[in-house]
């Protein structure tokens, strides 16, 4: 009975799982309507999305990754067309300013949780750690944690941006992109038959002489989310998608940290800081809205009609 221009499928349907299967799998399938897919977790189950996509006949991907050479991979294996557009817009009404800086009790603010050894980085773990190492040293007064207990709601958490002068973070992602999944499985089965193996035992044994790597760093809703509440962020050097640039729209840390001085010196300058948290906002409330990015879509999505 339906009828329709397309169907599109949300990253919901299948991120960590495969959600769409059965009967309505195969009523979506015979739809002859041209099908888009928002690809999650580029990542992990990478051979079942893409013989998912192939099944069903998708003839748009949308990917989080902007990186062309990414898109080369998926329109080599599945024909189809692929858009880059960020998984991440901005709910201006809940991630606004509702403080000055000067307001704010804490200076650097920080949530996240380790990544998995297959990723191929501890970057979430390594900025985190210095600035809780090196915070009283640098007189700044910081809430820091990894612990998955002291992740925040959504409300909570756009509360406590506001309560920040700055955030830390680094690109979501990882540097080796594959579609086969060989990596992730392989260290997988490693961590699980040495389940005392550092990361540096899995670098060695995995990362260290893999051979021509394609990174899939992107920009997350948490770079977006910080920008929207005028919170200025310190972020390891990285691409965002071509959104963020250093020293525009966040302060650059290098990973070996080498140039910390001049970055906390930079922060603690309120009129630089305040600059560059006021540019950051200035991009994600007319380039990272949710009007912004389905327009994107949709110009994607008649191009395959």
């Amino acid at each position: 009975m339906w009828r329709g221009d397309a169907v599109v499928l949300l990253h919901s349907v299948f991120s960590n799982a495969c959600l769409l299967a059965g009967r309505p799998f195969a009523a979506v399938q015979s739809l002859g309507v041209p099908k888009a897919f928002f690809i999650g977790n580029e990542y992990k189950l990478m051979p079942q999305k893409m013989q998912f996509c192939a099944d069903l006949g998708v003839r748009l991907l949308v990917s989080q990754s902007s990186s062309p050479a990414v898109h080369r991979v998926y329109r080599d294996r599945l024909g189809c067309e692929v858009a880059g557009i960020p998984n991440a817009g901005l709910d201006a009404e809940l991630f606004a300013p509702a403080s000055s800086s000067s307001e704010r009790p804490i200076d650097l603010g920080y949530r996240a949780q380790d990544a998995p050894f297959y990723i191929g980085h501890t970057e979430r773990r390594d900025i985190g750690d210095y600035f809780q190492a090196h915070a009283a040293d640098c007189g700044l007064v910081v809430d820091i944690s990894m612990n998955s207990d002291d992740r925040l709601g959504v409300t909570e958490w756009a509360a406590f941006l506001n309560r920040c002068k700055g955030q830390l973070g680094t690109e979501a992602g990882g540097d080796f992109f594959e579609l086969t999944d060989r990596t992730r499985l392989a260290v997988n089965d490693y961590t699980i038959q040495t389940p005392d193996a550092s990361f540096a035992d899995v670098w060695t044994r995995f990362f260290a002489g893999y051979q021509e790597p394609l990174p899939l760093r992107i920009i997350s809703s948490r770079h977006v989310e910080a920008a929207g509440t005028r919170t200025a962020q310190i972020l390891f050097e990285g691409h965002y998608d071509g959104y963020f640039e250093p020293g525009v729209h966040y302060i650059p840390l290098k990973k070996d940290f080498s140039n910390a001085p001049e970055v906390i010196a930079t922060f603690r300058d309120r009129t630089e800081r305040e600059r560059i948290a006021g540019n950051a906002y200035d991009l994600v409330t007319t380039e990272l809205t949710y009007n912004r990015l389905i327009d994107r879509f949709a110009t994607a999505l008649e191009a395959v009609l």
